[in-house]
Formats: C-alpha cells, structure tokens, sequence
C-alpha cells in the first residue's frame, strides 16, 4: 500500500496498532480527527507523562488492552467468588454435620457451646487464611505474569511492576472469611441448641416419598429398579441436588462465558469482512476527480481486474446525543446505494434500506455509545461548528469502527456543500489476484493510497489474537474450578452415604454395580447441572461483553453453538474423572466400621 510513495521508505516490524493506524486514517489529515476521537486524551497525556516521570513507560496501546482486562476483571472474581463461597459452605456443613456425635460427647463432657465452636472455628479461619495466601500470591504474580508474557509476544513491552493492592487483599480475605466463618458459626450454633444425648445419637434418614415421576406409570414403570431408587435419592436429598447444580451449571457459565469471549473477540474481523463489507479495496484520491479522470480510472480498474466501483465521499464529524460526543465517519455513495459493497443489516440479519433525505442510519456501536435507537435524534457537528440534526432511521451492524451513512441531499445539508468523491470502493472477480490488481490502482493517477480489506483484516486479526491469552486464563480457571467443585460435592456425597454403600456391598453387590448405584446419580446431576449452566452462561456472557468497551471495534454477543456443546461436554468429562478418581474411596469403605450401631 504504502511502497509507491518516493519521499519515505515502509518500516517493518511495528506494532500492529501502529500498522492498522493508517488504515484507519489513510488522508495526514485524519490524525487531527483522531486526537479529536478520545474525549480523555488529555488526562491520558497527564496520566502518560506523570508515570514517565516516575520512570514508568506506558503507551495508548497498553492503555486499550488495559480496558479490556478490566472489563473481564469487574465480573469474573465475583463469579469465582460466589462459586467458591458455595464450595465452602457445603464443605462445612458436611463436616459440622458429620461430626455432630463428636460434638454431643463434648457437650456431654461439660465442654461449653463456645469452646466446642472454636475448634470448628479454628479448622475454618487456618484453611480460609491459607487459601487466601495462595491465593493472593497466584492473582498478585502469576497470573498477572502469564497475561504480561502473553501481550509481550505480540507487542514487545517493557518489564513488568508489579503492584501490591492492600485494599483489595483484605476486602477479599475479609470477605471470604467472613463466609467461612459465617457458615461455621450459623451450623455449629443451630447443632448446639439440641440436647447432647441428641447429638449422639445418628440423625434419623430423610423419609422417602412418592415423585411426581411416579405418577407417569408409562415411563416409571419401565425403568430398572435401581434407576428407580437413584431418581428417588436425587429427589429425596433437595439441598444436596441443589448444591451440587448450582454449582456445576455456575462452572459450566464460567466455561461458556470464556468461550463465548473468544467467539466475540476471535472472529469479529470475519463477520465484518464476510458478512458486512463486500468491496476489495478502498482508494483514496488526492482530490474529487473530474470527468475524464474518472474515466481513466475506470479503465484502470477494469484493466486490473475490477467488476464494480463505487465512488464515495468521507469525512469525519462529531455526533451526539444526550450530551455524548463520539467521532465517527459519515459516508455519502455517489450512486445513492452501497449495494454490492456493503451488507446494510440488523442484528437480526433484517436487510436495511438506504436512509432517505433528512435520515440517516448509524452503526451498532454508535447507537450504543449514544444509546440511540431507530426514530431518535443525532445531532451532527462538522469542524466549522456546523449542527445538523438528523433522524436516525435505522441501527445497522458494523465491528470495525463507526459509521454514518447519508444521501447527496442529507450531506449537503450537513456539511453546506455537495459531496466531494475522493474515494473509491473497488471489487475484484473471485479468481483476481487482490495484490497485483491493487498495485495496479496505486499506480493509476491521482492515486494517494489504496487500502486491501484483506490486509486490514488480518491486521486486526492480529491486534485481536493477543486477547485469546486472556481467554485461555479464564478457561483454565473455569476448568480448574469445575473440577474442584465436582470433586468436592461428590466426596461429600459418598462420605454421608458410607452405610448406605457398606449396605448394599453386605447384599452382594460387586464393585461395579456399587459404583454405578452410586455415580449414577453424579452423573445425572451432573447432565442437570450443565443443562442449567447453559442460559446462565449465555447471560454471564452477554453481561461481561457489555462492560467491555473499545471505541473502536464494537464486540458482537454471540457463542458459538460448538462452544455451547465443548463447554457441557467439558462438564460432563469433569465428572466422570471425577467419578473414576472417587472409585478407590468406594472400594476401601470398611464396611464392618461403617454398619457398627451407634449405641
């Protein structure tokens, strides 16, 4: 693109955003438009020059990355953190729940409430604290390492400092022990209202009754005895179903969320270049062409190749509502269509008429940002002070960059002129080798820049790579967290059931019988689990896309269906490694320890 100019030489090696900088702003001119574009520039420049002076380099472009990884730090702790305060409260109850005989003999040994709830307390407080301290370490250092190593691939920054947040640790420690503590307290006190020979004695077993399953006799009926009696102890032991689907579908929103991000982020540029922007190649001109130099441009493009061409005037402008300001281009076709260029449609894939004189129609990222919508007001302002205001027709899709299109009339009304075509859109046959051709219009007169969309894209693409490292954090977290989660909930699961395992093993059952009557109902939980951590991941991730914001891509909400389908399937495989590494506390239950009587 930028090889035919004689006064300088193309510099390799760069930053990508410095690479799809002049794309973005092929005239010399733009660069005022978009110092104009930030509204925080200037505190940015101060925040910029103060870290400077402290001897700490920061750039614009570690600046966007750091809105990015913001957006995802805002939701995703607190998501972790509500999965792992329920980890700890159905681990602590099982555990007061299971040593409520040891609690009766202490009460009996004259032991007061309180001396007893400090033991349980100090279990809680030194697991909680040591898990704080990892934990604090692995968000403090190592994770911000792996990010840090991942962006530096790409963009070559400087060495890491790393900042030690007090506020933050403590708030989050305080918060989490508050819930550990919390739980222990609120069990051990309401176990150690009950009279001690009470709390000797073994619980009486929950009662079983007829479900509502039963009342289907087509289907009841035929099923297996034991399928019977897992459906009825799922049904039978409701805190424990809950549990334990709460806290697989809220792992499976995690997996669906990290995915769905990548979806968003990773295949942007293909939806803006397969389904929105049709044309080749854009050619800047250095001035409106007359007559005969349309003419031998024309010739130049079907000589090169082209099947269409159509010119088009752009400029930049400020547009606003609600007292927002965004800069955006405002494009004007010479034809009064961009047919066969551009892809005008909605969300939905509604095609869009082009707007008609007085209207207008804004990309999807515009209407976000000044939370417009179809039969709205935008106010537009040229750099002459210049207001127009206009009635927004329609909201179309668009990812890279924001766009207003207007009619010859709407233009002149905007900008007191008529539309100056001084680009050009320029499609090329399939077989057409897009390089060649384009070289060939750099070369036609008065030429100044021709722009691939294939060179844009994969520019882009590679800015939008870096972010999969983030991605690939949050899946791994999600993951590790799903297999916690499942390992903990069923090891609890067969602990409260030892004499009930020792039973049916007394009866004859071999090894693999007694572990599916006993997996059988993980595995159903877990199906049921990752049915409910389908929605609530496509709302998490709905939520974490909308408190990503970058000017100048707009993200589209979507998950791939294949990502839906890996993120169940990951659950699904999670429990089964599960169920296989539980196998050996199955087998080695002593069953002549688990049957003795209490008494």
């Amino acid at each position: 693109m930028f090889g035919h100019r004689p006064e300088g030489r193309r510099v390799r090696d760069v930053d990508p955003i410095v690479q799809i900088t002049p794309y973005l702003m092929p005239m010399r001119c733009d660069a005022q438009v978009f110092l104009d574009y930030d509204v925080e520039y200037e505190p940015l420049m101060r925040y910029i020059a103060k870290k400077s002076r402290e001897g700490v380099k920061i750039t614009f472009m570690e600046i966007l990355i750091a809105s990015f990884v913001r957006g995802v730090s805002q939701v995703f702790p607190l998501f972790f953190f509500a999965v792992a305060a329920l980890v700890c409260i159905t681990t602590m109850t099982r555990m007061v729940d299971e040593q409520r005989t040891q609690a009766g003999v202490l009460k009996a040994l004259g032991y007061s409430n309180g001396a007893i709830l400090s033991q349980y307390f100090l279990y809680a407080g030194i697991a909680s604290v040591l898990g704080c301290v990892l934990g604090i370490a692995a968000g403090s250092y190592f994770l911000p390492k792996m990010i840090w190593q991942g962006y530096n691939i790409m963009y070559g920054f400087t060495g890491i400092l790393y900042a030690f947040d007090w506020p933050l640790v403590l708030v989050s420690s305080g918060a989490y022990l508050l819930c550990a503590l919390g739980t222990t307290w609120y069990v051990v006190h309401a176990e150690l209202q009950k009279p001690a020979a009470e709390l000797i004695r073994p619980r009486a077993p929950k009662a079983g009754k007829r479900i509502l399953l039963e009342r289907l006799p087509l289907l009841w009926n035929r099923l297996p005895f034991l399928h019977k009696v897992s459906i009825r102890n799922i049904l039978r032991f409701k805190k424990r179903m809950v549990m334990m689907m709460i806290g697989i579908g809220g792992c499976t929103a995690l997996l669906i969320t990290g995915f769905g991000i990548q979806d968003s982020i990773s295949s942007v540029v293909d939806y803006q270049y397969d389904e929105i922007t049709r044309y080749d190649a854009a050619v800047t001109f250095q001035h409106a062409l007359s007559g005969s130099e349309r003419e031998d441009f024309l010739a130049v493009c079907e000589k090169s190749g082209a099947e269409g061409c159509l010119f088009v005037a752009e400029k930049s402008l400020d547009a606003s509502a609600g007292g927002t300001v965004k800069t955006t281009n405002v494009v004007c076709p010479e034809s009064g269509s961009v047919d066969g260029f551009i892809d005008l449609h909605t969300q939905e894939k509604t095609p869009i008429p082009y707007p008609q004189d007085g209207g207008c129609i804004i990309s999807r990222g515009l209407a976000q940002a000044l939370r417009l919508s179809a039969g709205d007001t935008i106010t537009l302002q040229t750099g002459d002070m210049r207001r127009t205001e206009l009635t927004v027709e329609a909201v179309f899709e668009n990812y890279v960059y924001n766009y207003v299109y207007l009619t010859q009339t709407t233009w002149q009304d905007v900008f007191g002129e008529a539309p100056g075509y001084e680009a050009a859109w320029v499609n090329y046959q399939t077989d057409e080798d897009a390089q060649a051709a384009s070289a060939a219009l750099a070369g036609a007169k008065n030429a100044a820049a021709v722009t691939l969309s294939l060179d844009f894209r994969s520019r882009v693409a590679t800015m939008m790579q870096s972010l999969q490292y983030i991605v690939l954090v949050v899946v791994l977290g999600a993951a590790a967290l799903a297999f916690i989660v499942l390992y903990n909930l069923t090891n609890i699961n067969i602990t409260e059931r030892e004499r009930e395992i020792a039973t049916i093993k007394v009866l004859g059952f071999y090894d693999g019988e007694t572990n599916r009557y006993v997996f059988r109902e993980n595995i159903i939980l877990t199906v049921l689990g990752a049915l409910v951590g389908l929605p609530m991941g496509k709302l998490l991730h709905a939520y974490v896309m909308g408190q990503i914001k970058i000017d100048l891509m707009c993200f589209d909400v979507r998950v791939a269906p294949l990502s839906y389908l890996i993120s169940a399937a990951l659950t699904l495989v999670f429990g089964l490694l599960v169920n296989l590494a539980l196998r050996r506390k199955i087998r080695t239950i002593d069953m002549s320890q688990a049957l003795k009587s209490i008494e």
